[in-house]
């Protein structure tokens, strides 16, 4: 049975005008025309037997409704750790509506569709008593994704202008820097590393210490991270004895800014 954000290797059974009817471990379903790459491009048209990869974008429809496009198959390699999440430390019920593309916008990027989820699920607020995550139109600027951005960009500037040394992931000059969590206590920030025509779905997490000049970079989404750390499965040096700084019944709670700032 297929679930979604699911990503298998699916063989073509059928071709019809409206999309393309396809298999995988004895499960039948359907790529509608516009989610084939042929749609957006010169790549060849699906023909019974092709072998591609594919994502579950809705497993409710009868039959379950696929895409391969690479797009897709990126953004539910980020939302696949979000149910996990939610299952480990649900939500409170303040999840957010946020006006994405005015966001987006202002920020110069466009973000990642799993921190659009968690926004959408929980709002903004502390994940397991460590990490506060940063979500936009935050009543106290320090919570807030777009003003900790501006910040953030000028705190940084100022510390390597006056010779503290950057870390080897940011020697390009094109690379920014925008910061969606934070650890209150310490003070570690972290941050999405952006390239030059890399995928939101596929930035970095990087952390920089609070009290210090080092950096820790993880190849995951910010869901992942989350989850890693809820989990207690993190590799992170500044979460690894998280049972050390945080009371018991924290660990799996998630309290939201509603409840933290008395909005």
């Amino acid at each position: 049975m297929f679930v979604d954000h699911q990503e298998c290797d699916v063989v073509v059974t059928g071709v019809a005008p409206v999309g393309i009817a396809v298999r995988a471990d004895g499960h039948e379903g359907f790529i509608n025309l516009t989610k084939h790459p042929s749609w957006w491009s010169d790549a060849p048209r699906a023909a019974v037997g092709d072998r591609m990869r594919a994502v579950v974008l809705d497993a409710t429809r009868t039959p379950p409704r696929l895409s391969a496009l690479p797009s897709d198959i990126r953004t539910a390699r980020s939302l696949r750790h979000t149910a996990p999440l939610v299952r480990l430390c649900p939500p409170s019920g303040d999840g957010r509506t946020v006006r994405w593309a005015a966001v987006e916008d202002t920020l110069g990027t466009a973000l990642p569709a799993d921190y659009k989820r968690l926004v959408g699920t929980y709002g903004g607020g502390v994940f397991a008593g460590a990490i506060w995550l940063l979500e936009p139109g935050c009543p106290d600027a320090m919570y807030d994704l777009v003003a900790q951005t501006a910040e953030r960009e000028e705190i940084l500037a100022g510390l390597w202008e006056i010779g503290e040394e950057k870390p080897p992931e940011l020697q390009d000059g094109e690379v920014r820097l925008v910061p969606w969590g934070y650890a209150e206590g310490s003070g570690h920030v972290l941050y999405w590393l952006v390239r030059p025509g890399v995928e939101p779905e596929e930035w970095t997490v990087i952390l920089n210490e609070g009290r210090g000049p080092l950096w820790e970079a993880h190849p995951v989404s910010c869901s992942r991270f989350l989850l890693d750390v809820v989990a207690g499965t993190t590799t992170s040096y500044y979460f690894t004895d998280l049972d050390d700084m945080v009371d018991p019944e924290d660990r799996h709670r998630f309290l939201p800014n509603s409840r933290l700032l008395g909005e």
